[in-house]
């Protein structure tokens, strides 16, 4: 029997498009070739669809539906990190480095060792004031999303009405988020930590409270 491929658990948005549905989904856990998906609306067993996250979609085939999930087979392998990404990443490496990884993963799935020829990478010396500088801007770039996911939402008065004290801790979420990247990118912390306005954030960050 062929082992089934591994599977990450995840929680991603997504939606799906068949004949008889087309609506959001979850999907919840994704391999190369296969994922299962929760939503209201699934499509019946057997039926074909078109799964999409962002900008990338892929065809796929329903082989069971209970309890609100189904599980699905993918019509073409898929690179699951480009999936959690939502965007497909950009090969510099050639055909020599995709068959390097083509092996690996073939000697993985199989149990045998990697090939002689086949030497770990390491990874690339990069100063610690460069990375701070990246992480403060994917916050700031995270936060400018979670704005425009907050603008949306609140434009809509049921959801409002429905989810006030939900979207208050959202509302709280992305404020936190916008501090630690003016923190990461801010020449002096201790200073920076300080003069944060969340009083209890501030307490956190200068370890005079911890998380419960």
């Amino acid at each position: 029997m062929i082992p089934r491929e591994p599977r990450k658990n995840l929680m991603l948005a997504a939606s799906i498009q068949a004949a008889e549905v087309s609506a959001p989904v979850r999907i919840r856990n994704l391999s190369e070739g296969g994922a299962m998906i929760d939503g209201a609306a699934l499509p019946e067993p057997g039926s074909t669809l078109l799964l999409t996250r962002l900008e990338l979609s892929v065809q796929a085939t329903a082989v069971w539906n209970r309890d609100s999930r189904c599980g699905l087979k993918l019509s073409n392998t898929i690179v699951v990190d480009d999936w959690i990404a939502g965007v497909r990443r950009t090969r510099t490496t050639g055909s020599l480095g995709q068959l390097r990884v083509d092996r690996i993963q073939a000697a993985v799935r199989s149990g045998a060792a990697l090939p002689a020829d086949i030497a770990p990478q390491s990874a690339p010396n990069v100063e610690a004031g460069a990375i701070d500088g990246r992480i403060a801007r994917e916050l700031a770039g995270l936060k400018h999303v979670l704005d425009q996911v907050a603008e949306t939402l609140s434009d809509d008065i049921d959801v409002l009405m429905r989810h006030e004290q939900t979207l208050q801790k959202f509302d709280i979420a992305m404020q936190t988020i916008q501090y630690l990247a003016d923190l990461m990118a801010a020449p002096d912390r201790a200073k920076a930590v300080a003069e944060v306005p969340m009083h209890d954030l501030r307490s956190r960050l200068s370890g005079s409270a911890t998380l419960t």
